[in-house]
């Protein structure tokens, strides 16, 4: 398996523990453990039940499964596969159902993972490109044009990373409607689902429109839990069947203490997600704000959904080397455009500490303005 390096990952390798301010991040602020447990009471690690730190069942614990089958009305257990985080869910997905010669059609900008790993596995990848001046929504007229030829695997990911772009509900049953039509396997990650900016906007899961469809979910975005490195599959049994094939070659299990904390979570998901919400929204507002009162500087299509979004600024210099100098220089992360395969953009997350957001784009917007010709040249 030949597969080029997971651009966005290095840049991580190299700053993100060691950055003063870390505006990059992906996952709303994570809990601590003694925080989870207050909020959780007696469902952490079910009071007085042994916690075993031996293998599990290789397809997640039957209580777990049960919990996220139940945020997809209609599924059972049967269709949980429990992962190691969605990076090892979507590369199940991909290793089991894909081959040489296969045909992706796959949403741009994306997460790497979702066009270079099919890539790696001899598949054709055709981006399917969301564009700022349609406010990175899904355009179905062009995912239309480029199945017209086949496909194996559409692959889409709403609430959107890097953009916070949502999906409707009526360009989900067309994606839905168009891979079954098509005979295509429908790969929807789905990890930030649940963290909407506004009680307006909320993408459904494709598991609402397509019983074919396979949906990928995760205790990382919007539960604010990502140490735990707990995600999963859920799809047709015989997806289940393959992945757990593959499954056997990789992780073997999930995590046992992982997935009692996951199921904690879930059983209290209305409280996570409240607390979730309650500082993804209070912290767009400050985003939101900084990008008016910089207009000169940045803009943006506002994200509707999740904690990230993609920040075009006004500097010609290209994305790696700006992001380079922010984060030596100022000691501000972001994420450099070109992770995305997008220059002239940062992606900005804005889900960890208030004033840490704050701090960082102050610094952000004076490094910016210092890249700009005088005021008197412009």
């Amino acid at each position: 398996m030949k597969i080029e390096p997971f651009s966005i990952e290095r840049w991580f390798g190299r700053y993100e523990f060691t950055a003063r301010h870390n505006i990059a991040e992906s996952c709303v602020k994570p809990f601590t453990l003694s925080e989870l447990a207050d909020l959780c009471g007696a469902d952490v690690f079910h009071g007085d039940r042994p916690v075993g730190l031996g293998y599990t069942d290789s397809r997640g614990l039957p209580e777990l499964r049960e919990e996220i089958a139940r945020l997809y009305p209609g599924r059972g257990p049967e269709n949980v596969l429990v992962t190691a985080g969605a990076i090892e869910a979507n590369f199940l997905v991909f290793g089991a159902l894909l081959g040489p010669g296969d045909t992706v059609i796959s949403e741009f900008p994306a997460y790497q993972q979702l066009y270079e790993v099919p890539r790696s596995l001899g598949a054709e990848v055709k981006l399917w490109h969301l564009e700022a001046e349609k406010g990175f929504r899904a355009d179905i007229s062009e995912l239309e044009g480029l199945v017209a030829q086949g496909a194996r695997m559409i692959v889409i990911n709403h609430p959107h990373n890097p953009t916070g772009a949502a999906i409707d509900s009526g360009s989900m049953a067309a994606v839905c409607e168009i891979a079954e039509q098509r005979g295509a396997y429908l790969l929807s990650d789905e990890v930030y689902r649940g963290l909407s900016l506004s009680d307006a906007v909320a993408s459904p899961s494709a598991q609402r429109f397509s019983d074919d469809a396979v949906s990928v979910g995760s205790m990382s975005k919007a539960y604010g839990l990502s140490g735990l490195r707990i995600g999963w599959v859920v799809g047709p049994g015989e997806v289940i069947e393959k992945c757990l094939t593959l499954r056997d070659y990789t992780s073997i299990c999930p995590a046992g203490p992982s997935q009692l904390l996951a199921m904690a979570a879930l059983r209290n998901a209305e409280k996570v997600l409240a607390r979730n919400r309650a500082i993804a929204r209070k912290n767009f507002a400050i985003l939101d704000e900084w990008v008016r009162a910089n207009s000169g500087l940045v803009s943006y299509v506002p994200p509707k959904e999740g904690v990230v979004a993609f920040v075009k600024y006004a500097p010609q210099a290209p994305s790696l080397d700006m992001a380079t100098e922010i984060v030596t220089q100022d000691g501000v992360l972001v994420v450099p455009g070109s992770c995305f395969e997008m220059e002239g953009y940062f992606r900005i997350g804005f889900g960890g500490d208030t004033a840490t957001l704050e701090t960082g784009l102050a610094l952000l917007a004076t490094r910016l303005e210092s890249k700009l010709p005088p005021r008197d040249a412009r």
